[in-house]
């Protein structure tokens, strides 16, 4: 029996498409990931690349890094946030250099094996927060021992964090004011919306006029080195 030749093309088409298809469930598949379950105690290595909406230049594609240090328990949470890296040799040289000229820079395959190992920060200008909260409540930052009195600017930070089935949000309101101050608020958003790996998340960052998108690795060790 022949197939016409149209019938012939049309079933080598299927073949070839389900051949390439990728199959359901593989590692990094994102859309099956319920975020409810995941848990984020460790040591994360942050990479986040970003546009200004008040740049001159709005094709610009700028870059920061920090490392977070989680202790995540059924009713508390511990948050460390280091925004110092230290990287050595020409990595450092090459991160450097695409700070200066506003480039998105990117670790290099061996780099990312190091991180993966090991990542070094510095203790200066550090932040620790203590949420208390669940998962399916949520966790928030507990807020601070006293506000400051007449005329007394004060600066505070809240934190807020949201485990939902499609996503994890993570909010980092900064805030200045006083008694007899008009108050000042600023937002942080970082959205966690895919899963390529157990120990790899990516999302959307958002901060005033800054958005952008961000990748988070988990290491094996955290070093303060200085």
């Amino acid at each position: 029996m022949r197939f016409p030749r149209s019938l012939a093309a049309l079933v080598i088409t299927w073949v070839l498409a389900t051949a390439s298809a990728p199959s359901r469930g593989a590692e990094g598949d994102s859309p099956g990931t319920d975020f409810g379950d995941v848990a984020l105690s460790g040591d994360w290595y942050v990479l986040i690349h970003y546009k200004d909406d008040d740049s001159v230049d709005k094709s610009i594609t700028k870059f920061r890094d920090l490392v977070w240090s989680i202790e995540q328990t059924p009713n508390t949470m511990t948050w460390e946030e280091y925004p110092y890296v230290m990287f050595s040799g020409d990595v450092e040289m090459y991160r450097r250099h695409a700070m200066k000229e506003h480039l998105p820079w990117e670790p290099n395959e061996s780099s990312w094996k190091r991180i993966r190992e090991s990542v070094d920060v510095s203790s200066r200008a550090m932040k620790r927060k203590r949420l208390t909260g669940s998962v399916g409540k949520g966790y928030e930052s507990l807020p601070p021992l006293t506000t400051g009195g007449l005329n007394t600017m004060t600066f505070t930070q809240s934190w807020r964090i949201r485990f939902e089935k499609e996503r994890i949000r993570i909010e980092i309101v900064d805030s200045l004011g006083g008694i007899g101050f008009e108050e000042m608020e600023g937002a942080t958003r970082y959205e966690i919306t895919e899963r390529k790996a157990p120990d790899e998340l990516r999302g959307r960052f958002d901060r005033d006029t800054l958005h952008g998108t961000f990748r988070m690795v988990r290491s094996k060790e955290r070093k303060v080195v200085k």
